[in-house]
C-alpha cells in the first residue's frame, strides 16, 4: 500500500451533475463512459486511466475511468514534455504463458464482497497526454494549435463508483470534484461469463461497430474492466485468458508506471500505432497499472512518446462517495 499522504477529501454534496447532454454521450460512447464534464474553450484532455489516444480518436473511452475536460488551460507548471522511451519488441510467444499465470494468480484471490449501496473506491496516480484544439480525430492529427506533445504532470486522482444501478458516484481530481452517473455498474461484471470462449463472444458482440478495428477495441474493453473495480475472482482469470485470444498481444518483460513501480507487463499495438500495455508486480502479479506509448512515428509524435501512465495505488470497498477507507 503506498503511504502518500490522500488529499483532504470535501464533502459530497453539492457536486455539479454531469449536463443531459453528456448522459446521451454515455450510451454512445464505448461501455456506456463518460466522455466529457463540461465544455472545453480551448483544451482537451484524453485520459487513459486512461484512455490511449488511439482509443481516444476512434471515440472509445473507459467503463469506469472518465474522460474529463477541464474548464481552464494546463499551465506550464502543469504539464511536462512528453517523454520518450524504450520500445521494447514484445515477445508474442511467451505472451500466453504470462496471460495464463495472471489467471492462475487472479483466480486464487479471495473474494471481496460489495454490497448493493456500497462503493468501489480507487485512488490512483495518473497522467495522460494533453491536446490544444482543435483535434483531427480521423488520423490522430493535430490540424491546428499549440505542439501536442505535453503530458500532465502525475496528479493523484480518486474515484467512487456505485456498485449497483440508482446511486452517483464521485471522481476527484486536481482539486476538483465531479458527480459521476450512468457508468457502469460494479455489479454488472457479475453478469459476464467466464469460459473465455464465451466472454470473448460477448465482448466482439457487445463492441459491434465501435471503431475501426475489433481487436483494438476488444483488448481496450478487458483493459477498462481491469482498472477501477473489483473484479470477483473467476472473473478477473477469465479476463486474462481471454484477452491471450486476441490477435497481437505481446509479453513485455520491463515496463514502469506512474508510481515508478517496474513489472513484467503484457501489451498490444493497435492500428494506430500505439501501444498500451497492462502491468504487473512480478513475484504477486497484482495489477499495478498501465502505460501507453507510440510505436512509431505519427502525426501525434515521435516513436516512444509517452501518451499515458497510471499507477492503482488502493482499492477498497466503502459505504457512500467521498468516504475514506478505514
Amino acid at each position: 500500500m503506498n503511504d502518500t499522504p490522500r488529499p483532504e477529501l470535501l464533502p459530497a454534496p453539492e457536486v455539479p451533475d454531469l449536463p443531459d447532454d453528456r448522459h446521451r454521450e454515455l450510451k454512445d460512447a464505448f461501455m456506456q463512459t463518460i466522455t466529457e464534464v463540461r465544455p472545453q474553450p480551448a483544451r482537451r484532455r484524453w485520459p487513459m486511466i486512461a484512455v490511449p489516444v488511439a482509443a481516444a480518436t476512434m471515440a472509445i473511452a473507459l467503463i469506469t475511468v472518465v474522460a474529463v475536460n477541464r474548464a481552464t488551460d494546463r499551465g506550464p507548471e502543469e504539464t511536462v514534455a512528453a517523454p520518450i522511451v524504450a520500445i521494447d519488441p514484445g515477445n508474442a510467444k511467451e505472451a500466453r504463458a504470462m496471460f495464463d499465470r495472471l489467471a492462475l494468480a487472479a483466480g486464487a484471490r479471495p473474494a471481496t464482497s460489495v454490497g448493493s449501496g456500497q462503493f468501489v473506491y480507487v485512488r490512483s496516480k495518473v497522467a495522460w497526454l494533453v491536446f490544444a484544439e482543435p483535434f483531427d480525430s480521423s488520423d490522430g492529427s493535430q490540424s491546428a494549435g499549440e505542439d501536442p506533445q505535453k503530458l500532465d504532470k502525475v496528479h493523484s486522482r480518486e474515484i467512487w463508483l456505485p456498485a449497483t444501478a440508482g446511486s452517483k458516484g464521485l471522481i476527484r481530481e486536481r482539486g476538483e470534484t465531479f458527480g459521476l452517473e450512468g457508468a457502469r455498474t460494479n455489479s454488472s461484471y457479475a453478469e459476464m461469463p467466464t469460459e473465455p470462449g464465451a466472454l470473448l463472444r460477448k465482448i466482439y458482440a457487445e463492441t459491434k461497430g465501435q471503431g475501426d478495428d475489433p481487436d483494438d477495441v476488444a483488448f481496450d474493453y478487458i483493459g477498462e474492466a481491469l482498472r477501477e473495480s473489483i473484479l470477483p475472482p473467476s472473473l478477473a482469470a477469465a479476463l486474462y485468458r481471454t484477452a491471450a485470444e486476441i490477435p497481437g498481444v505481446v509479453l513485455v518483460k520491463d515496463s514502469v508506471d506512474a508510481a515508478g513501480r517496474h513489472g513484467v507487463a503484457v501489451g498490444r499495438t493497435d492500428t494506430l500505432g500505439e501501444r498500451t500495455e497492462w502491468i504487473f508486480d512480478p513475484q504477486s502479479y497484482e495489477y499495478l497499472g498501465e502505460r501507453s506509448y507510440l510505436v512509431r512515428d505519427t502525426k501525434v509524435g515521435k516513436a516512444g512518446m509517452l501518451t499515458a501512465t497510471t499507477a492503482v495505488l488502493e482499492r477498497a470497498v466503502v459505504n457512500k462517495p467521498g468516504a475514506e477507507p478505514q
